[in-house]
């Protein structure tokens, strides 16, 4: 069984802790941020904050199999219970129900040999609602290595990754792709082999206040995508760019010297009716606009993603997992124009892991 200890070492993206139960539970969200939502009218943002996108386990192994038990709680906005298995980097295993039925169950996992000893086994955990999981194991006599040792034939040389911090909205957070190793963030970080940490936020827009400067991750890279909500909730644009603006200024504070990029809005499928802060895209080009005069490296998500409601989950404004495949390739393409992938892996926009 795997203990506390052995936990913190395979666990990626966020913290975890051993409940009284031992079942393990895992947060990506600091107590200021959730003392930072005191409005009864708020309380869907806690919720969505104690979502784990992003966090997954990662490890390597010789065993022929992996089993846990898994219990479904604090579901945001969609009934679905998700969770993927990868091996080397190919989904094999977990279950991806709409409706979400299981919410409580066991994971038996076969792990393909395949004439190999070792093999690097992810399991991402969803994006859409917490997951506490207990009594996970590995067959009889297996032996379990972390990325940072890799394994003793040296097939998997340990390594010590680039960290990639993403800061949005309900698209960061994963929304709407069916699979949670399917979200752009988890995508790009997975593509480039880098470690993640989720801090998107369904729902939400450009709050200065909101950003910890005590999170425990020291990212490389920052990425900030913000402003499809601030269109529709800013009384103008002006407003909305003032509030990208200190954002903006604060997450430089933050993380002096590291790579920042703003991701502007995709496309929607309801741009045709302005709201108050007008056209929509005057309003993203605005943004644009501001990130520019700090400095800061711009994506235009209006060319990252498909015009096309059919690569909208909703069919207005959350990728499906097409939509977010085309999203995340693009922002690929434009690290590597950067210069930020010197330990990239050429090949196809296939993810690696």
């Amino acid at each position: 069984m795997f203990g506390l200890e052995d936990m913190k070492k395979i666990v990626y993206g966020g913290l975890v802790r051993e409940k009284e139960t031992g079942a393990f539970s895992f947060s990506r969200m600091t107590e200021k941020q959730y003392g930072y939502f005191t409005r009864e009218e708020d309380a869907r943002f806690l919720v969505r904050m104690g979502c784990t996108a992003g966090i997954c386990m990662d490890f390597y192994t010789d065993s022929g199999s992996l089993e846990f038990d898994y219990e479904i709680s604090g579901m945001a906005d969609r009934d679905i219970v998700q969770l993927d298995i990868c091996q080397n980097g190919v989904r094999t295993g977990g279950p991806a129900q709409k409706p979400g039925k299981d919410t409580v169950g066991s994971i038996r996992h076969r792990i393909d040999r395949d004439g190999h000893r070792w093999n690097r086994i992810t399991v991402w955990f969803p994006y859409m609602s917490s997951i506490a999981l207990k009594n996970i194991s590995l067959a009889p006599g297996a032996s379990l290595c972390t990325l940072e040792e890799g394994t003793p034939d040296g097939d998997f040389p340990g390594r010590i990754r680039k960290k990639l911090l993403c800061y949005g909205d309900s698209i960061t957070q994963g929304y709407d792709a069916l699979h949670p190793s399917q979200g752009y963030a988890v995508r790009l970080a997975r593509y480039f082999d880098w470690e993640l940490w989720n801090a998107g936020l369904s729902g939400y827009i450009f709050d200065a206040g909101l950003l910890d400067e005590k999170l425990p991750f020291q990212p490389d890279i920052v990425t900030v995508a913000f402003g499809t909500n601030d269109w529709n909730w800013a009384e103008s644009k002006e407003e909305a760019v003032r509030n990208a603006e200190r954002y903006f200024d604060k997450i430089m504070e933050l993380y002096p010297g590291r790579p920042i990029f703003y991701f502007s809005p995709l496309w929607r499928g309801d741009t045709g009716v302005p709201t108050k802060a007008g056209e929509f895209r005057p309003f993203c080009l605005a943004l644009l606009n501001a990130a520019k005069e700090r400095g800061i490296e711009t994506i235009d998500g209006y060319l990252a993603a498909p015009h096309k409601e059919d690569a909208l989950a909703d069919g207005i404004l959350h990728p499906n997992d097409e939509g977010m495949a085309c999203y995340s390739e693009y922002a690929a393409k434009i690290f590597m124009k950067y210069g930020l992938t010197e330990d990239f892996w050429p090949g196809c926009f296939a993810c690696r892991y």
